[in-house]
């Protein structure tokens, strides 16, 4: 079977208020549009095709990873308008998968469990009970038949018994290229909003005598749409929560698992233990037997096995080797690596550096630009000078080095192995390995000194 998904993600999403299109609006750190396309992925299809509003073409530079064949929808007429603009593109004889941009949490075992029902039906329907159906199309289901859906009944158009029937329609469908084209063809816009309806293509099949079944879905927070920033919230909710379980399953141990929150793919290892009021975000790889402590963020990291990273700790881009000690209120940026036991205390800044294993750095620190030996001590108040306004520079300290308290090491500079600096120093030169660097002015003392 040659599956084609068409991806809906043209609608304005007026009810969200707000500038950003509504398919780019995120669900744990990941658009709304981005999800679906990740559970499409795993279908293995023929093609993606993705249906847009050319008021937000722009969007496609986000998804350049994706092979994603993109469609425009010039007027806004209708779900059957949107699906009528890709079906030329594909072979009459393929299957079609219709989903929607605004479902972030759809389950790619849902969908194949779906697409695989009932094999021998024309239409099938995804269908989901809600006790609270506001909003959504009805189904209509045969009364001789129950397994046949005659019709699915949009909200607007409903009378109140209609709006009793708790099944609705998700919007999720399947059939193949020929049928859709048929139906679609005769879809009429008699409607009050004037909109060329997809749903309308179940009461045409059941006059050309076609089969149109639904599965009712059991599962029903990933079915869920989001129309507004209510809704967004609310499936923002449901995916950590998920992630949460899934998590706390697998052995994770946390202090207060609903201040923990997933913003992309994280992966954790054995024995990590993780307090109160944590954030990940993008790709992060934690290690065995870590602790990740209260009030901290990591963003796309890995922290490797036996480290510890204290309160109030910032990580982003960076790699932290096994056993190191971080924070408290350490803050790494991008593109630094630690190596083995390496520490990092409090208020001390690292920015596009390397520290190799054994280096400590303590207290008050700036260390920007660096390649840094084994066993290097680094006192407090140390600042790397790697900024002349204009260009940085790099700074590169050997192993076995002393750097004491208050010294400035002023880029590009190479502070060979074995150097110790005095504390209070500016150091402007290369050294030889093994020195003692002094560079700083002579006390004077004026004796018997009046104001």
């Amino acid at each position: 079977m040659s599956l084609n998904i068409i991806i809906l993600a043209a609608g304005k999403g007026k009810r969200m208020h707000s500038s950003l299109p509504k398919v780019m609006h995120k669900v744990g750190g990941k658009s709304m549009l981005e999800h679906v396309l990740i559970s499409a992925k795993k279908l293995n299809p023929s093609s993606i095709n993705v249906v847009l509003s050319p008021k937000i073409e722009s969007i496609k530079k986000s998804f350049g990873g994706y092979d994603i064949a993109w469609h425009s929808q010039s007027e806004q007429k209708g779900t059957a308008d949107a699906v009528k603009i890709v079906l030329p593109s594909l072979k009459e004889d393929e299957k079609v998968l219709i989903l929607y941009a605004d479902t972030p949490l759809i389950d790619s075992d849902l969908l194949d469990k779906f697409i695989n029902y009932m094999p021998k039906s024309d239409v099938k329907v995804l269908t989901v009970n809600l006790q609270k159906p506001f909003g959504y199309g009805r189904i209509i289901r045969e009364q001789a038949e129950v397994e046949i859906i005659s019709k699915i009944i949009e909200e607007t158009e409903a009378d109140d018994l209609q709006k009793n029937i708790k099944e609705c329609n998700t919007g999720i469908i399947f059939s193949d290229v020929s049928t859709l084209n048929s139906l679609i063809s005769e879809v009429k816009n008699d409607n009050s909003k004037k909109e060329f309806y997809l749903t309308d293509i179940v009461s045409i099949a059941n006059l050309k005598n076609m089969m149109v079944v639904p599965l009712l879905s059991k599962e029903t927070n990933s079915l869920l749409g989001v129309n507004d920033k209510l809704q967004l919230e609310e499936t923002e909710q449901i995916y950590q929560s998920n992630n949460r379980k899934k998590f706390l399953r697998q052995g994770v141990t946390m202090l207060d698992s609903k201040s923990v929150f997933f913003k992309g793919d994280v992966e954790i290892g054995e024995d990590v233990e993780i307090e109160a009021n944590v954030i990940f975000e993008g790709n992060v790889k934690l290690g065995d037997k870590v602790q990740i402590k209260s009030n901290t963020i990591i963003k796309n990291s890995v922290i490797s096995s036996g480290t510890e990273v204290k309160p109030y700790t910032i990580i982003e881009d960076s790699l932290v080797g096994k056993n190191c000690n971080i924070g408290p209120f350490a803050r790494i940026r991008p593109n630094c690596t630690l190596e083995e036991s390496v520490g990092i205390g409090n208020f001390v800044e690292v920015k596009a550096s390397n520290i190799k294993k054994n280096t400590k750095a303590n207290h008050l620190t700036y260390l920007g630009d660096s390649d840094i030996g084994e066993n290097v001590n680094v006192g407090a108040g140390v600042i790397t000078c790697n900024y002349d306004g204009v260009n940085k520079h790099k700074t590169v300290i050997k192993d076995n080095v002393f750097i004491g308290s208050d010294s400035q090491l002023i880029a590009p500079i190479i502070v060979e192995e074995g150097v110790t600096i005095a504390a209070g120093s500016t150091i402007t030169d290369n050294s030889e390995k093994d020195s003692l660097l002094i560079a700083r002015s002579r006390q004077q003392e004026k004796k018997n000194w009046k104001r």
